[in-house]
């Protein structure tokens, strides 16, 4: 809950898919008098069928227990409108080579989201911010974009997830992949959807797992209703 007084609850709730208890985090406090102009951001859960994808796939279905719908999805990508034509996520820079990674721009008319169109499958969940957050979030990721030169794939901490089921850090911090970088874009930006977790421990399929009743497509990317 809010303080009492200077703070009110802006009506934006955010549940656990399959969970009947409440969370704290899904309710964003504003101060009275803030502006309560909200905007939509995107959240977009996908698998186009790499090595790296069914990789991470088959080690998600290797799991005993707390399986989730969203273990089908390897990768996560943050778009500012529902168009979906200039997400940013941390991924290959190019087609062939998964080892030359880091923070990308992606369109699902391009790239691997078109080079196995019949497979490539995507989950977009909406979630309503406060325009603070939603310009907090676009100059923060914008702020990622422009370093994109200085800035690399988090190989150990995704080897280091896929083995235990718990990131690691990078000791440099210019290392991210793909769903430490949007936790922590988020959190940075005052949207908070794992309170008390680290960014490093946070997997693609967790945002499908949180944001789940957000959904409002799931299906072939080539089926998008705005493709």
């Amino acid at each position: 809950m809010c303080r009492e007084g200077a703070w009110v609850e802006l009506a934006v709730k955010v549940t656990h898919k399959g969970s009947a208890r409440s969370r704290a985090h899904g309710i964003f406090c504003v101060q009275r008098g803030e502006n309560l102009e909200t905007k939509k951001i995107y959240i977009v859960n996908s698998n186009v069928h790499t090595i790296p994808g069914r990789i991470i796939k088959t080690r998600a279905a290797m799991k005993i227990r707390n399986r989730h719908h969203g273990d089908a999805y390897p990768h996560v990508s943050l778009s500012m409108d529902e168009r979906l034509d200039n997400m940013l996520s941390f991924a290959r820079r190019g087609m062939h080579n998964p080892f030359n990674a880091g923070i990308v721009r992606e369109d699902i008319r391009k790239a691997m989201f078109v080079k196995k169109p019949d497979k490539s499958q995507i989950a977009v969940m909406e979630l309503t911010v406060t325009k603070e957050q939603y310009d907090a979030i676009e100059k923060r990721a914008g702020e990622y974009w422009s370093r994109r030169k200085d800035l690399r794939y988090n190989f150990s901490g995704l080897m280091v997830m896929l083995l235990v089921a718990r990131g690691k850090t990078s000791s440099n911090p210019n290392r991210f992949f793909c769903s430490q970088w949007l936790a922590s874009v988020l959190k940075d930006s005052g949207v908070d959807l794992f309170p008390g977790k680290k960014a490093h421990n946070i997997k693609p399929s967790d945002f499908y797992d949180v944001l789940g009743d957000n959904l409002i497509y799931e299906g072939l990317a080539v089926n998008y209703p705005l493709y």
